[in-house]
């Protein structure tokens, strides 16, 4: 067997051992995701759900947007960086990607806020809101990730506008993982099968692809 190969063949077997592995739950907030034995698929299809109808549903309801918002921003980074699903079309982290970009100008999250910082933020806001504790959510919606911050960003939360890049993204990110959970590529014959998309030939077309 070539040395290439063989290498493709030991990353393949690395990576069926991560799918087998629990999720990294300790990075997804349980409000984020649950009800499921995988909270990472929760969050996938709830934020699907979610924007269903390009944002409609979710003007006037703030606690909503937050936590939408959240899963967006949660999506498209740990699909990317969660090795279980590195077999997603490149496809997915790229409207994903503009997904964020969506929602971080509809709602003033700065351009270069971390990740993560904002998915806490949102989803702290979330809680407070659903418990009808507005200045908790102001105080979480702090000026170093949202522009302006505090009580206008909570108006945008409100008012978000039409949000049809984030239906795009969550339907496509829900078929792609919910045909990968159903595939044989959860399995040790996917992890060797070339058709099964571990062992692609043609490098860049994973969900790691691309900037984060």
């Amino acid at each position: 067997m070539r040395p290439a190969l063989m290498a493709l063949l030991v990353l393949a077997l690395g990576a069926c051992a991560e799918l087998r592995a629990p999720p990294p739950a300790a990075r997804i907030p349980a409000a984020l995701g649950a009800g499921g034995a995988d909270p990472m698929r929760d969050v996938v299809t709830q934020a699907a759900a979610a924007f269903a109808d390009g944002g409609r549903s979710l003007a006037d309801d703030p606690a909503a947007m937050a936590r939408a918002a959240a899963q967006v921003e949660l999506m498209t980074v740990e699909l990317a960086r969660d090795l279980r699903w590195a077999p997603l079309p490149a496809g997915v982290g790229f409207e994903l990607r503009g997904a964020r970009v969506e929602v971080r100008a509809a709602l003033g999250i700065r351009a270069g806020a971390d990740p993560d910082e904002v998915v806490r933020a949102l989803t702290a806001a979330h809680l407070a809101l659903a418990r009808r504790d507005r200045a908790t959510a102001e105080a979480a919606l702090r000026p170093a990730l949202f522009e302006p911050g505090g009580a206008r960003t909570l108006a945008y939360l409100a008012r978000p506008g039409p949000l049809p890049q984030g239906r795009i993204a969550t339907s496509l990110a829900r078929e792609e993982v919910d045909r990968l959970a159903t595939t044989r590529v959860w399995g040790l014959s996917g992890a060797l099968d070339p058709q099964s998309g571990w062992l692609d030939p043609q490098p860049g077309r994973g969900m790691g692809a691309g900037p984060r």
